[in-house]
């Protein structure tokens, strides 16, 4: 299994999931406009960028993870089995690895207040951003009162020459940084940047009673434990394998306007944000800066990857007949559907929907489906939807509950939610009124063959 970015790319590249552009390109809107070009319903390839404008000998890659099948290479699965196998690894957490020799991340070392805008082609994403954006750092820090090491996914908006604007919203690294401050001191942290997909997946995930640290995460998800080694400037070890390591300190009570930036839910957002004080650039020869592009379909896909799995665990085990879960498009995981065994009654289906709008705060709306709807396939969820559904007893509305901090029409973080029940009850999916179309079994088959050989 790959170990890192660039192995990653080489198994894209074999997979054919990997597209090189050689053109020049600007990181002024030109990122995103070729990555957003190239997505297609099932995600596209990743994009890699040869030939930056400004930034010799170094490269941008993205939509990464855009895809179930990129996300399965990631993890070493096949997509059928990305849940389950998320599931095991999140329960087999290794430990990382610590080394002192020469490591890949610090090939290159760049001291003393480095000029940020001038190392780091970090892109301009959307016209009406408030300026560069690095969207893929795992930023790290430790517990000043325990000590853990964990990660976070943040964005970090380049701010003057060696300050990054951090939306630092989310713990377990906002839980370190009120500590820190509290005491008036400095939280030390380090932003790796191009490391091995699975390793952003695990930074992604919400930390939980039962997972002490992401770092041990990562190194079940890439299969390895992670390898750290001590950074150069402050107390605190760094990915051994990173592309590019910014190790600096957020500055306690300290705020500043942090965007406009056009976040994953398509619109405009801005905050008062900590600052982060950078005072080392490390990275490799060449280094390769991932980035994330915001409103593409990479977010949903990270986000849905432990979300979903997480959330069908949750509920099939307080409802067994709760069969899997998963996204609609285009809402980074507002919209869930939950597949559901025959059988289940209004109630059940009722119940479940409450549970479910409870258990997740990101979750807005939520589509119950039969287990004859493929519920990665968006025209099958809207078609039960469609004629399966009566809105006078199958609608429920939940007001007054806790939202997700980017949704724009929540008020001070409260949202209503609603649930559809878009189930064939109670004459099931199976019913004479409910039979659906079906093609002939023969004629399908020759129809393939048809297309196949049209295909050499």
């Amino acid at each position: 299994m790959a170990v890192d970015l660039r192995s990653f790319l080489k198994v894209l590249l074999e997979e054919n999931e990997l597209l090189a552009i050689m053109d020049p390109i600007k990181t002024q809107y030109e990122v995103t406009a070729v990555l957003s070009k190239v997505l297609g319903e099932q995600g596209g390839p990743a994009v890699l960028f040869e030939n930056v404008i400004g930034f010799p000998g170094q490269r941008i890659v993205g939509n990464l993870l855009a895809g179930r099948h990129k996300l399965a290479l990631a993890l070493g699965c096949e997509t059928a089995q990305l849940r389950d196998v998320y599931l095991d690894k999140r329960f087999k957490t290794l430990e990382p690895e610590l080394v002192s020799a020469d490591v890949p991340s610090q090939e290159i070392v760049h001291n003393g207040a480095p000029d940020l805008s001038a190392l780091l082609p970090a892109p301009i994403f959307h016209a009406g951003d408030a300026g560069s954006y690095l969207t893929a750092g795992v930023l790290m820090a430790r517990d000043p009162v325990s000590g853990v090491l964990n990660t976070g996914i943040h964005r970090l908006q380049l701010k003057g020459k060696n300050r990054l604007g951090v939306f630092l919203a989310s713990p377990p690294l906002s839980d370190y940084f009120k500590r820190a401050e509290q005491d008036g001191k400095a939280l030390p942290v380090a932003v790796a940047l191009g490391l091995h997909p699975a390793e952003l997946l695990a930074a992604a995930v919400t930390i939980k009673k039962d997972l002490k640290s992401k770092v041990d995460l990562a190194g079940a998800m890439a299969g390895r434990p992670v390898t750290l080694a001590p950074a150069v400037s402050i107390d605190l070890p760094i990915p051994a394998l990173a592309e590019i390591i910014l190790e600096g300190e957020i500055v306690p009570g300290v705020r500043e306007e942090e965007g406009p930036f056009g976040e994953s839910t398509g619109y405009y957002f801005q905050a008062q944000s900590p600052v982060i004080e950078v005072k080392t650039v490390t990275c490799r020869r060449d280094p390769i800066l991932s980035v994330i592009m915001p409103w593409g379909m990479e977010t949903e896909v990270i986000l849905s990857a432990f979300s979903g799995a997480e959330l069908w665990q949750e509920l099939n085990r307080l409802i067994p007949a709760v069969l899997e879960v998963a996204f609609l498009p285009g809402a980074l995981t507002f919209q869930g559907v939950i597949k559901v065994a025959p059988n289940l009654s209004s109630r059940e289906v009722h119940r479940l929907i409450y549970l479910a709008l409870n258990l997740d705060r990101r979750l807005k709306h939520v589509v119950v489906v039969d287990e004859d709807i493929d519920i990665h396939n968006p025209r099958e969820v809207l078609w039960a939807l469609a004629t399966r559904f009566q809105g006078t007893k199958d609608l429920l509305c939940l007001d007054g509950l806790e939202g997700y901090s980017i949704d724009p029409s929540a008020t001070n973080g409260v949202t209503a939610k609603v649930g559809f029940d878009a189930t064939a009850s109670p004459d099931g999916p199976g019913s004479p009124r409910y039979r659906r179309l079906m093609f002939a079994e023969e004629a399908a088959l020759r129809a393939e063959e048809i297309l196949q050989r049209r295909k050499h």
